[in-house]
């Protein structure tokens, strides 16, 4: 029986898994909260709600890619992406 190919990905044996450093973790927990506090006490809806989320995510890979060092060009497509046209 032949030998299937494997992805190159998977033939290293290295695993991509790694825990949260602080400054994720805290960014996270923040974003959890705020968006707990905006459905419950200023009665948003689930889309705009959503929307907060989708903001404050993009504005969390920003700050976390800028406070770790990330290179220049991941920084780059986050920022199109945080401030391009709404679809």
């Amino acid at each position: 029986m032949p030998k299937s190919q494997s992805v190159s990905c998977v033939e290293t044996g290295s695993s991509s898994r790694r825990r949260l450093s602080g400054a994720e973790a805290i960014v996270i927990i923040v974003i959890v909260t705020v968006a707990a506090v905006l459905a419950a006490v200023a009665g948003m809806t689930v889309p705009v709600v959503l929307q907060v989320l989708a903001g404050a995510g993009l504005t969390a890979v920003l700050v976390v890619g800028l406070v770790t060092g990330a290179p220049v060009r991941g920084l780059r497509a986050a920022l199109h992406a945080l401030l391009g046209p709404a679809a």
